[in-house]
């Protein structure tokens, strides 16, 4: 007997995830090396612009296709020919304008180094989010490989761009080094796109897109004014997570120096934080994110088609998985901090903040799936309001805490943090009034039970088995989350059945 369809896109998704994200694991490390701390804090600075830019052009736009063309393929078809119209000409338009004013941008954002980067970033915004609108119609049609394909393709084309101009650029000054460390964007966004659309070309029977694929039932205008409103909707809470991670860039560095470091001391400490810390916490939300991916088409199938029940019944699937893989991620972050730090970046300065922000997996799991679900459902206004008050929160938290001298990094862990606990908990409390609908209990306390006796068991286990074998460290430590990671998979699989649970 085969795998269950979903389980096989699911596994597929998984799988792309962790390759995209283990080559830019790879390619962190000589790019830390490259650039140092302080470089690499400018690199965040500069991604941070540029979550910000993107988000705003983009906004909703592909979760809105995504959810429209899984209730209707031919309407997505036309939706996502209208769409590609409009954010090609806004981020055209918004792309020249940022290369214009570069130099006025780098002192907005606190350093003249970052006019380069800047400057090199610019092209993306015109790129990525077409590459966005065109896996978002692929994943309304539930085409995961293509879009698989063109992940991996993108982040190879990217990686490679990047590293190499940082390699040749490094002598003519970090400023320089930084722009061709975001010029790879441009790049890897470039090939996959002409990937995807060759691929859309040459598959486009088989995808049910005839030459006149507009016959869609209902006024077009009626049609139009539902799909904006609702990627509108999705754009205003989509906005939120750029504009914190903005907000971070600036009031982060900004306190530190309040607090009595230097410029270069707060870039660098921004950069262990932001960029060495944060990679590594939120690395095991992959499978959150792959889970989210996947639900989503089919959870809005099932509100669509008035399948109450099975909605209900996936959904809190999602969410005992979620908070399980959450929660098994999070001991071994709390207790493999010196190790992960040491395995990625070669030394464990990282392995204080890793450690202060243990809990991400968890709170930014939750958050994903709660938020695919309200949408799912048609409720748009509640992952946006949960969002904005976790905006709020964090900064706040930030710009008080961290003004505290020797409280940087658990002041930085708590505020960043704060915006997914906040964030998740605003969902649960809607999502808690459907309570009565699931058929079990809303959260899975002796499951969770045992996963907190396996972990103590695998690590018991660990230290036996693998401490003593005659390995050099490195490989020891990469046996030794290995096989945590998956007692906390398998135990998730075989005591939760997930793949009788979602396909059901």
């Amino acid at each position: 007997m085969g795998l269950p369809i979903f389980v096989k896109q699911m596994a597929l998704r998984a799988g792309a995830i962790f390759v995209v994200k283990l080559l830019g694991f790879a390619a962190r490390i000589p790019l830390f090396r490259l650039l140092d701390s302080e470089g690499i804090g400018l690199y965040q600075i500069a991604y941070s612009f540029y979550g910000l830019a993107l988000t705003v052009i983009s906004g909703g736009f592909p979760t809105a296709l995504a959810l429209t063309t899984a209730q209707d393929r031919r309407k997505g078809w036309q939706l996502y020919k209208t769409a590609t119209l409009l954010l090609a000409s806004i981020g055209g338009a918004l792309a020249w304008l940022c290369y214009q004013i570069a130099p006025l941008l780098a002192r907005w954002l606190g350093h003249s180094d970052l006019e380069m980067a800047v400057r090199y970033i610019a092209p993306a915004l015109f790129l990525v989010p077409l590459l966005f609108l065109l896996r978002s119609f692929l994943q309304g049609l539930e085409h995961y490989g293509p879009i698989a394909w063109s992940e991996l393709t993108e982040q190879i084309v990217r990686l490679s761009v990047m590293l190499l101009l940082v390699s040749l650029w490094i002598p003519s000054g970090l400023g320089r080094a930084v722009g061709g460390a975001v010029m790879g964007a441009s790049a890897g966004a470039l090939i996959a796109f002409l990937l995807l659309l060759a691929i859309l070309f040459f598959r486009r029977k088989s995808l049910g897109l005839s030459r006149h694929p507009d016959a869609a039932a209902g006024p077009a205008d009626n049609r139009i004014r539902l799909f904006l409103y609702s990627a509108l909707s999705i754009s205003a809470a989509r906005l939120i997570v750029p504009v914190s991670d903005f907000l971070e860039a600036l009031i982060i560095p900004y306190r530190l120096q309040q607090a009595g470091m230097s410029a270069s001391e707060a870039a660098s400490t921004f950069g262990q934080i932001a960029g060495v810390a944060a990679t590594i916490v939120y690395m095991p939300t992959l499978l959150t994110s792959a889970l989210a991916f996947t639900l989503a088409a089919k959870i809005t199938s099932d509100w669509q088609n008035k399948e109450v029940s099975r909605f209900l019944h996936r959904s809190q699937a999602a969410i005992h998985i979620g908070c399980l893989w959450g929660i098994g991620s999070a001991w071994i972050l709390f207790h493999y901090s010196a190790e992960l730090s040491l395995l990625v970046f070669s030394e464990d300065s990282a392995s204080t903040p890793v450690r202060y922000m243990f809990l991400a997996p968890l709170f930014s799991g939750v958050q994903q799936l709660t938020t695919v679900i309200l949408w799912a459902s048609g409720n748009k206004k509640t992952p946006l309001s949960g969002l904005i008050a976790g905006c709020i929160c964090s900064a706040a938290l930030h710009f008080a805490l961290l003004g505290i001298p020797g409280f940087a990094y658990a002041g930085a862990a708590i505020g960043i943090l704060s915006l997914e606990l906040v964030s998740a908990l605003w969902n649960l409390t809607v999502i808690f009034k459907l309570k009565s609908s699931f058929p079990r209990h809303w959260f899975p306390i002796w499951k969770t039970a045992g996963l907190v006796l396996l972990c103590l068991l695998g690590s018991s286990l660990n230290g036996w088995l693998i401490d003593p074998l005659p390995i050099a460290e490195p490989v020891r430590s990469i046996v030794s989350l290995f096989f945590l990671y998956s007692l906390v998979l398998l135990y998730i699989l075989l005591t939760y059945r997930m793949t009788r649970e979602i396909t059901k």
